[in-house]
């Protein structure tokens, strides 16, 4: 990667890049997002027919039983991974856009194409961080311990995950034009910031979450064993978004002519290895830390401890206050989500 700085920032000095980019560099991340993809795809759609085939018994147990079972629709678990997977497509797409501008670093279309596409995979990969905490604390029975109102928790954050995206697509765009470039860089900045109050908030959200499951525990989620292990997934890989947002925050207030801009191995170093580890470690761990897996075991636990819950409706049901096994166990309605 050759670099080069500049020392204006006006609009006669205005360079869509302002060092060589680097064709190598943007290949390798080609490939390694299209690795990514195809694995995450085969590994998911995987662990989801396997769990497929045990939805019919447990909708049998649950038409059967006094209370219904609580666990999702395959589809709608498979879901929670879908920005994921688009997020990877959308950064192996972005880094074409770098590669062809290795090639000519003044073409327009790759520019704005690695610039939007780069920026806004990130908050693809939040979006699938968010839905995996809602429905594992759902299948945990433990909504209540959030810091946000259970109903609303995981809408608030993907809302705030979505305002970011469009702040920082639409100022990728703006940064392609002299003129418009200032304000593209203002708006992108903006939407960094939206994204790391968010994440911020979310991080102190898991952890309070971890705390208080501990002092609150509960018959169905002291029986499921792998959410502690995909839940310390979710909380690496939001420091990981994290890290980087604040990075290439600090990237666009420092303006074009910066010294972050102005030297390419800081968006290898900041932004595609840390968001390449986050994919690496989602694939690894998914053998033994998917919200598939975590389904089961709550419905296994439900299945289990069935005296203790008691209906309330014809879809609404609550966990009696069992003195054994459901101390400190807040008493509450959920619904169900098939």
């Amino acid at each position: 990667m050759v670099d080069t700085t500049a020392n204006t920032n006006d609009d006669s000095d205005f360079q869509l890049y302002r060092y060589n980019p680097s064709m190598g560099a943007a290949i390798l991340f080609i490939i390694l997002f299209a690795i990514s993809s195809v694995a995450i795809i085969i590994f998911i759609s995987e662990r989801a027919l396997k769990a497929k085939n045990k939805l019919r018994s447990w909708k049998k147990i649950s038409d059967n039983a006094e209370t219904a079972l609580r666990f999702y629709k395959i589809s709608k678990l498979y879901g929670a991974y879908i920005p994921l997977i688009v997020g990877c497509i959308v950064e192996l797409i972005g880094y074409i856009g770098r590669a062809i501008s290795g090639n000519d670093k003044e073409a327009l279309g790759p520019y704005i194409m690695q610039s939007v596409l780069l920026l806004i995979a990130p908050t693809l990969y939040a979006a699938t961080i968010y839905m995996l905490f809602g429905r594992m604390a759902h299948l945990l029975f433990a909504e209540s311990l959030m810091i946000m109102p259970a109903r609303f928790n995981t809408l608030i954050f993907v809302l705030g995950d979505i305002a970011s995206l469009f702040m920082q697509a639409a100022g990728g765009g703006l940064m392609a034009s002299a003129d418009s470039a200032k304000s593209g860089s203002n708006l992108v900045t903006a939407g960094l910031f939206v994204q790391i109050a968010f994440f911020g908030l979310f991080i102190i959200n898991e952890f309070l979450f971890i705390f208080r499951v501990g002092k609150l525990p509960n018959p169905i989620q002291s029986r499921c064993a792998s959410w502690k292990s995909l839940n310390m997934v979710l909380i690496v890989n939001s420091f990981l978004i994290l890290i980087r947002s604040i990075v290439r925050a600090i990237e666009f207030i420092e303006g074009f002519d910066g010294f972050i801009a102005s030297h390419e191995w800081y968006l290898y170093v900041f932004d595609s290895l840390p968001m390449y580890a986050l994919t690496v470690i989602s694939i690894a761990t998914l053998k033994w830390n998917n919200i598939f897996r975590i389904q089961e075991e709550s419905v296994n636990a439900q299945i289990h401890v069935g005296p203790l819950l008691q209906p309330v409706g014809s879809t609404d049901y609550v966990l009696s206050n069992h003195k054994s096994e459901t101390k400190g166990f807040k008493e509450s309605e959920y619904e169900q989500y098939n």
